[in-house]
């Protein structure tokens, strides 16, 4: 290895549940590459999210002219979906990785170290999934986070599954039907409720998520304003109860953050703030903190 790949380098890693975006910094904190591989949730599959971290850490450092040994030279911290579940956590634990050091908590955790530092602050992570949290004291508070299934409303897991709800009942003859509703049949080339309820029926979060920007893109149509208002309800309390215990700057973050922005209340609005960086930023700050 050159005396370059020796020094100590710094891998931050956003771990989510339809990719893994990683930064990777030297010592001085000087960017050296960005990428970004498949899946990271780990109450889905550790094995995948292992592999993911790996393919995107190997990507990074090819970008950076640096070869696959220096891996070991790289310490690394992950915010990876899931995290909070123990089960997954434990067995995540439990990887014999090839990094220098690795340490890992929520995706929330690293996105609120990177939006707020250790100011007194909230984030509400809109992707695939939804959680919010907060960091006080350098204390971490999450909140939902708890999957489709049983939460995660207003995410793109979410959008997606209720314009497929709503399908089902327009193909039920239930509801009336709408472009956006035609639209969505066409693409998936439905003509009855049993053909989209057999393409539905095992599908995970991400699959979903990716009818969000169908939902978006024709959002004049009636039955998008019907979930988007659902959406942005959903949010409200969640902002709503942040403000109540005392975080008044909320960041919004992921994939539908900002076009679902608009349909909040004003009010809501106003609690509103940028992130100061981005998650894998965070991600770095906590991996040069207990390196």
């Amino acid at each position: 290895m050159t005396n370059h790949s020796q020094s100590p380098l710094y891998l931050g890693i956003d771990g989510g549940g339809t990719k893994c975006r990683v930064r990777l910094e030297n010592a001085q904190g000087i960017l050296l590459a960005e990428a970004v591989s498949g899946a990271a949730n780990i109450a889905t599959s550790v094995e995948v999210a292992q592999q993911s971290i790996i393919d995107a850490a190997t990507q990074a450092l090819q970008q950076a002219g640096l070869g696959l040994s220096t891996l070991s030279a790289i310490y690394a911290y992950a915010g990876l979906a899931g995290a909070g579940i123990a089960g997954a956590n434990k067995k995540m634990a439990q990887w014999q990785h090839p990094f220098a050091q690795f340490n890992f908590s929520t995706d929330l955790h690293i996105a609120c170290q990177g939006a707020h530092g250790d100011n007194c602050g909230a984030i509400i992570i809109l992707g695939t999934g939804f959680c919010a949290g907060a960091i006080k004291n350098g204390n971490v508070i999450e909140l939902g986070g708890h999957g489709l299934l049983l939460s995660d409303g207003a995410s793109g897991g979410w959008i997606g599954l209720t314009l497929f709800r709503y399908a089902l009942e327009v193909l039920d003859s239930l509801s009336p039907s709408s472009p956006l509703i035609n639209t969505l049949l066409a693409q998936l080339n439905c003509d009855t409720s049993n053909q989209l309820t057999e393409l539905a029926l095992n599908a995970k979060p991400a699959y979903f998520a990716g009818f969000a920007p169908l939902v978006f893109a024709m959002q004049d149509d009636p039955w998008a304003i019907i979930i988007l208002e659902q959406a942005a309800r959903y949010i409200t309390r969640y902002i709503d109860h942040l403000v109540s215990h005392g975080y008044h700057n909320i960041t919004l973050m992921g994939g539908t953050a900002n076009k679902i922005t608009p349909w909040l209340s004003t009010k809501a609005q106003g609690y509103l703030c940028d992130a100061h960086y981005r998650p894998e930023q965070g991600a770095i700050q906590l991996a040069k903190r207990l390196a």
